[in-house]
This record gives structure tokens, sequence and C-alpha cells, in this order.
């Protein structure tokens, strides 16, 4: 979506019906594959790709249509078929709607995308190119396509918007069909795709326009890397003194530390923008452009450290490896920012190379992590089975959600094999049943990486197999549970009653171990003090009312906050 070269023809008749026609048939194609529900295992992964494909190739035709020469559009559009083809294969998440197809995963969608992105920005950087430090010419490319393409998006959501306001209107005098008819897929995907192209196209023959704005919006956007390098200063400067093992108990220190650095990446080139003079940026900006370049460097080291922590402690997952790929390519970025920063003379073009290397090196991590050899659900689940078979940890303690839910099909083939696991040995049998168990299941279970924290309230003892029971995982140190012995069926038999917060549990042991009753907290919630001093009894209930039946599905009476004290229980 780069402004046209001059050997290329000016915004004409042809090129609006051409992009109307490529953004009409994009929402048509989208449309055919979320129809489309096969059963067989290869029509799925062929679904796979067109599903991707779908979304992605008509925006990459849409922006280089008009850009390229015929022969450089053809190879590009060839080079992006295969870059939706690795996104696609085996990549697919099942939808919240049991009926609806499969959708593209959304780490394979994200990823594909940014791969295209970038390839976008360098094919059309090359064509035409001169001599001289080419990062300006990739950076205005890259911006001002990014702001056409916003404006592109906010006229979908206009159009959106606008059948949604027809759709109750029309609704209101009783004639819905026509709400009907344009909520159908067939009719929205279509609109929203010729919406896009169009958006596209009038973008195109004001470029300069969203030049301005770019060049605007960063302007203003640069005048906030001078706070973030102070606090980034700050923040490294402190840890001296308080250590990194705060940092480490948050648990999401590296995902902080990687979102800091790409901001700091993002202001850098917000104050610098396509400028080839250092005389053009104020001061201010100009210092703390070399500060934020020393800055970066030391917030990757530890955001690195803190990853590979994290795989000792738990080994490998999706984001895990996604993450090790995100701090390497930040590494080269660092790395380049630290020289252009230390340099003395042509520091911007400096800039400029370590910027474009960090991009090159952005698209050989992620066509890594597409490929089947990097494939991040493939390592992660090669890793967790040698973690598991070699005993670094035990099979009460596997994650075995993690294959089921967060690794698609690889993790699907792994259960599948342990499931049929042989050996006679207690253990064998325990990496069965639960491989069983995770295949069979269709929510995830929270998993004990710490002996439960429990306060025991009353003199009865709480059964020592509720206290290794899913019931507890979430009870520990930070937020201990209260549990109480109390026959609240009367079946003659222990419950429990189980306090976290103001939220209170009843649990009940039948044949197949201890299942939750119900919750009892409501409408009312509980003040902790009175029930951990055991000020708690079971009273008979206060309406007799029976449950209700209504096709199949039984309901209960909710009476309220009637009873709840007023300004609610406290505690």
């Amino acid at each position: 979506m780069a402004r046209p070269s001059r050997s290329v023809p000016q915004s004409s008749a042809r090129d609006l019906a051409v992009r109307a026609l490529l953004g009409l048939a994009g929402g048509v194609a989208v449309w055919a594959v979320t129809r489309w529900t096969p059963t067989n295992e290869g029509l799925k992964v062929v679904r796979g790709i067109l599903a991707l494909a779908s979304l992605t190739l008509p925006v990459v035709l849409l922006g280089a249509y008009g850009a390229l020469r015929p022969r450089t559009l053809a190879l590009w559009t060839l080079a992006a078929g295969g870059v939706s083809v690795l996104g696609g294969i085996d990549r697919m998440s099942e939808p919240l709607n049991s009926g609806a197809p499969p959708v593209p995963a959304a780490g394979a969608l994200v990823l594909t995308s940014l791969a295209l992105i970038i390839g976008h920005v360098l094919v059309l950087a090359r064509e035409g190119a001169g001599r001289g430090n080419p990062w300006p010419r990739h950076f205005a490319i890259a911006w001002t396509d990014g702001v056409r393409a916003a404006l592109s998006v906010a006229l979908v959501g206009a159009l959106f918007a606008l059948v949604v306001l027809a759709s109750a209107l029309f609704e209101l005098i009783m004639f819905k069909v026509v709400g009907d008819f344009l909520s159908q897929r067939g009719v929205l995907w279509p609109l929203m795709g010729l919406a896009f192209g169009l958006g596209v196209h009038f973008t195109a023959g004001r470029a300069d326009l969203a030049a301005g704005a770019r060049t605007l919006g960063l302007g203003l956007l640069a005048w906030i890397l001078p706070v973030m390098v102070l606090l980034a200063a700050a923040f490294l400067a402190t840890l001296p003194f308080t250590g990194l093992k705060p940092l480490w108990d948050t648990g999401s220190a590296a995902a902080l530390l990687i979102t800091a650095c790409i901001g700091l990446i993002i202001l850098v080139n917000a104050a610098i923008q396509d400028e080839t003079s250092s005389a053009k940026i104020p001061r201010t900006l100009r210092y703390a452009t070399r500060l934020g370049g020393l800055l970066m460097a030391p917030l990757v080291v530890i955001a690195t450290v803190g990853i590979f922590l994290r795989i000792g402690q738990y080994g490998l997952s999706p984001d895990r490896v996604r993450a090790l790929a995100c701090v390497l390519v930040l590494a080269v970025f660092a790395g380049g920012h630290l020289l252009a920063a230390l340099s003395r003379r042509s520091w911007i073009e400096a800039f400029g190379k370590a910027n474009l290397t960090g991009v090159l090196a952005a698209l050989v991590a992620i066509l890594f992590t597409l490929s089947p050899v990097g494939d991040p659900d493939r390592l992660s689940v090669r890793d967790q089975i040698r973690r598991l078979d070699s005993g670094q940890v035990a099979p009460d303690r596997f994650d075995f959600d993690l294959l089921r839910f967060d690794t698609g099909e690889a993790g699907l083939t792994a259960l599948r094999e342990m499931a049929a696991r042989p050996g006679d040995s207690p253990r064998d049998a325990e990496i069965r049943r639960a491989a069983s168990e995770a295949l069979a299941s269709k929510t995830r279970k929270a998993v004990r990486f710490a002996p439960p924290v429990i306060i025991t309230v009353g003199s009865a003892p709480i059964p020592a197999d509720f206290i290794a029971s899913s019931a507890t995982v979430y009870c520990d140190e930070e937020q201990p549970c209260g549990a109480m012995n109390l026959d609240i069926t009367d079946d003659g038999k222990a419950d429990v009653l189980l306090q976290r917060g103001k939220w209170l549990e009843a649990w009940t042991r039948d044949a197949t171990g201890w299942r939750k009753l119900g919750d009892l907290s409501q409408p009312c919630p509980v003040d902790s003090k009175p029930f951990l001093a055991g000020d708690v009894r079971v009273v008979p209930p206060r309406d007799k009312v029976q449950d209700v039946m209504v096709g199949g599905v039984r309901l209960r009476l909710d009476p309220g906050n009637a009873d709840c004290p007023p300004g609610g229980a406290g505690g």
C-alpha cells in the first residue's frame, strides 16, 4: 500500500475496479471457507491453509497492487502464499461455539500477518530503491501504509455499525427480514471485504495525507520517549538494591520486559522517523534516543534470564518458545542500537541499519517458528515428554492440559500415545489414566505447583484426599483457604466447606471422588472472620421451593440479596 512510483500509473477507474473486486473476492473467500467443515483429516489441513490464506492474501494483493511491477507482484504473491501455507498447516483452534468450524489459531494468524507485513515493506522498499541509507524508505512505507490500513479498517467498522443500526431500525417496525439478510455471513463478509478494498483505493490516491498523519502522530508520540527512558533508567538503577527475586515472583517479568523493549524501539523510531540529519531532531530527543539505545541491552538480558529460569522450572510451552524467539530478535535490535548509541558519526544511519537488521532477524525468526522444525507446539510437546520420561516431573505434577489445549495436533497425538502407553508399573498406569482423562476433558484443570495451604476450621479434621484434590489447587501462601468438615447433606458422611476470600464452596464425596455441590456465598459474600472463628452451623432451608425443569434444564430459585446485610458482609 505504498505510494506508487513514477513508473506506475496513478489511481484510475481501473484501479478502483480492481481493488473493489479484490476486496469483494476476499470477503467471499472468507465466507466460503467458514461454510466448509470437512471431516477428513487431510482436508482439514487444506481448510486450515485456505482459512489463513483467505484472511491474508487479499490484503497482500491490495497492498501491492499499483506499487509493484506485474512480475514482481506475481513473485511476491507466490511467496506470500507460501507463508500462508506454513502458517495454516495444523494450526487451527476450536471456536467457542461447538457448531462452528475451526478457525486459524491466534498465534498462527499473528505470526503470519507479521511475516507478510515485513515482507510487504521489504519488497516495496526494494522496488525502485536508490543508493544511500535504505531505512528512511522502509520506515516511510511501513508507517504510511499502516495508517492507510488503519483507516481502511475504520471504514469496515463504520460499515458494520451501519448494518447493526439498519437492522435495529427495521426491527423497530417489525420488519426483521432486512436485518436478517444483512447479518448473514454470505452478505456481511463480502460487504466488509469490499469496504476494505475501497478504503485501500481511496487512501492510495491521498497517500500524502496518510504520510502527514503519520508524521504528526509519531511526532507527538516521540515526546513520550524521554519519560520512558527515565523510567527504564530508574528501574535498572533500583535492581542492585532490590535484587531480581521480586521480578521472578511476579511470574510475568519477562513479558513486561519484552513489552518495555518493544516500546523503546517504537519510541526511538518515532523520534527519528525518516530523518537523515540529526540537526532536524530536537536535542532532548537526540539524547533520549541514544540513552534508550543503551538501556535496551540490559532489559533484554534480564528478560532472557527470566525466560530460561521459567523453562528450567516448567519446561517449554508454545508461549515460551515464542518468547525465546522474541528475545533473540530483541537482542539483535538491542545490539545494533547499543552500537548506534555509541557511534560518534552518522549515528542516525547506524540506527537505521540496526533497525533493518532487526527487522530481517524478526522475519527469519517468524518463518522458523512457522516451519515444522521450529514449530512451538512440536518443540513444547517433545520437551514436556522428555521431562516426564526422564522422571524430572512426576505424573501428578505433569501438565496434561498443556498438551490437550495449548499444543494443537502435536499435543493430542502425544496424549493418544500416552493413553496407550505400555508398562505394568503404577507410574505407567497413572500416566495412561491421566492422558485418557485429558483427552476426554472439555475444560482445563488447574495444575498444582506447590502444596496447598489450608486453615482447618473446627475440631473435625479435613480429609486428606480432599486436601490433595483439585478443589484446593488455588489455595496457596498468597491466599490460604479455610476448610471445615461439616455434614451439610445430612447423610452422615463428611462434606467440606471451602472458604477462599469472600466465596464459600460446598464439596461432597461420591464414588468418583470429591465433587463441588455449589457456591454457598451467593447471593451474599462471606465474612471470613466468623467463618475462620468457627461461627458456622447448619440451618433448615428458608423456603421449601422445588426446582423447575424447562426443556430438560434444571432451574433453581435465586432469592436475590434480600437477606444480605447492608453494605455487604465485609471481611
